[in-house]
């Protein structure tokens, strides 16, 4: 019958709809089509239909949407009724309230009825159709324990309906499932469990094994174990990933406890993915990246979403488990980052490889390429320095900037070879002596010891760095030259090589050095140099014609001006 795939289709059409009343209203005109073509219409309005038997659904299995499409609208309209409380909370009454729970309680008798009706054998039913229903009917009793707040009661509900997804999603390769499970069950036992104040610590499929009522369902219990002998047993230690076995994470020597399952589980799955990665033979190649980075974005959303959900219980960012969640999240960014780098190293490397005997338009078409990937490879370098706890750490800071200028430096070395392609040879001179200036920053400042294995994205080794500042030294020295060798050819004699301000200077420009020019300032008055004694004279003559013309004055020319 498909009852998941059926209800998944028709809640996507209700999306598209975006609005709840609307899918009531559509329901409603679905319903009263399926009873007439089944010829189960009843003339009078209100008079009460005839109940369905297990022998009309087997002999037609159309019978079984008349149950889901009853369920399905009291469903929509609750959710209508808890979409105008959220928008006006002042019609948040206890008359409305109690009218959620009761169309709750009518999706959920419905369900229930076709799962009792799917369980008889005059029904010919499989046991997936009776697992579906039972998951279906399951989840109408868990939204209404939670309008109630029974909240151990909403666990026991949804604790069924993720235990048959989960068993059917093994089996089968179903979107529906996949999605009733992660927006619908897993979401409300997570709300559920923080209600009833479980440990985080406990992940979601613990707590549905725990809380799945065996006693007072054995019939879909025995159903489940024909599927999965093991659906019940927990995990051993000895499995690959278990819940829990990452505890701590450590970051410039700070360690903080993982204190969430959801993210316990995703470091061990990515750590797994690491050493999967580590021992294949094909490093190489961009694909092995694919798992590794896949778990470690799944551990960076689990954080996420962490963190957003103790901000919205209130939680101040000073708080101590705040803080643990934002240590963890610098860690798992970090490590995604620096394998994404990784990657793009060996993409790098692989377009180098190609062969050389080629057109000058794809070598350069090439080297576009090495330089998109190169500014992929700053941008993550940036993103590192905006992660919490980055910008405070100093040498950590310095670090990165070195690297960084690394990067920068073969980046400016592709965009040289590009231009020395085309023949602009004082371009491509002018970019190697830049790319020669980044690099010959970086040596002071990169460490002496290699980081982390599963950092080697961002590994750059001072032996490295040394090879690359030697490569381009001899570049700037060939150009330099067959710049030289274009001038003396077909420039004029006059002319200089002036690149940009001056960045490369060839040949280099004679200019004028101060020697002691203190000590020259203070001479100047008691050394004759040569050329300067007969100005002095006659500084002294002119001074003595003014005081012998001001003696001749008499009192009455000094009173007159005279």
């Amino acid at each position: 019958m498909n009852i998941t795939t059926a209800i998944h289709s028709q809640r996507v059409e209700a999306r598209l709809i975006g609005d709840s009343n609307a899918y009531r209203s559509q329901c409603s005109r679905r319903l009263a089509t399926l009873r007439k073509r089944l010829g189960r219409s009843n003339p009078k309005r209100y008079a009460a239909h005839a109940p369905l038997t297990p022998e009309n659904l087997a002999q037609d299995p159309s019978h079984a949407q008349l149950l889901l499409l009853t369920s399905e609208r009291a469903w929509a309209h609750a959710m209508h009724l808890k979409s105008l409380m959220s928008e006006d909370p002042t019609s948040a009454s206890g008359a409305t309230k109690r009218h959620i729970i009761s169309r709750f309680h009518k999706a959920h008798k419905h369900a229930n009825e076709l799962f009792e009706l799917l369980s008889t054998a005059e029904s010919k039913a499989t046991s997936t159709d009776c697992l579906e229903a039972a998951a279906y009917a399951s989840s109408f009793q868990g939204f209404e324990a939670i309008e109630k707040e029974r909240w151990e009661m909403a666990l026991q509900a949804f604790a069924i309906s993720r235990i048959v997804y989960s068993v059917l999603s093994a089996n089968v390769k179903s979107e529906a499932l996949q999605e009733q499970l992660t927006e619908i069950v897993d979401p409300s036992i997570r709300f559920s469990a923080y209600k009833l104040q479980l440990p985080r610590s406990m992940d979601i499929a613990t707590i549905a094994r725990q809380y799945f009522p065996r006693d007072k369902r054995p019939r879909l219990v025995a159903e489940l174990e024909k599927l999965d002998v093991h659906v019940f047993a927990e995990p051993m230690d000895t499995d690959a990933t278990v819940a829990g076995t990452v505890t701590s994470v450590t970051w410039r020597g700070r360690t903080a406890p993982v204190e969430e399952a959801d993210i316990s589980v995703q470091l061990s799955d990515a750590q797994t993915a690491e050493a999967a990665y580590y021992s294949q033979d094909q490093q190489g190649s961009t694909d092995a990246f694919d798992a590794v980075l896949l778990a470690w974005q799944n551990a960076v959303d689990s954080t996420r979403k962490a963190i957003d959900e103790r901000q919205a219980e209130g939680m101040s960012m000073a708080e101590q488990k705040m803080q643990n969640l934002q240590l963890t999240w610098t860690v798992v960014n970090y490590s995604m980052i620096c394998w994404r780098v990784g990657r793009n190293s060996v993409m790098i490397s692989n377009i180098m490889r190609r062969p050389k005997k080629e057109v000058s338009g794809k070598k350069i078409g090439h080297l576009k390429e090495e330089v998109a990937l190169y500014d992929a490879i700053l941008q993550s370098l940036e993103q590192i320095t905006n992660l919490p706890g980055v910008a405070a750490d100093e040498a950590f800071t310095t670090e990165l900037n070195a690297k960084g200028s690394f990067f920068r430096a073969l980046r400016t070395s592709s965009i040289a070879r590009s231009h020395a392609l085309l023949g602009n040879r004082r371009n491509a001179l002018a970019l190697f002596h830049r790319a020669h200036q980044h690099i010959s920053s970086t040596l002071p400042l990169l460490p002496t010891q290699p980081p982390e294995p599963s950092h080697r994205g961002l590994e750059v080794s001072q032996t490295d760095a040394r090879a690359l500042q030697e490569q381009l030294a001899g570049e700037v020295a060939r150009y330099r030259a067959l710049v030289e060798m274009d001038k003396a050819l077909t420039w004029p004699a006059d002319s200089k090589v002036d690149f940009e301000k001056g960045i490369v200077q060839w040949p280099p420009k004679v200019q004028p050095v101060p020697v002691k020019p203190l000590f020259l300032d203070i001479a100047w008055n008691f050394i004759e140099y040569p050329g300067t004694g007969t100005v002095k004279k006659q500084e002294q003559q002119q001074a003595e014609n003014v005081a012998a013309a001001e003696e001749k004055k008499g009192l009455l020319g000094r009173l007159w001006g005279r």
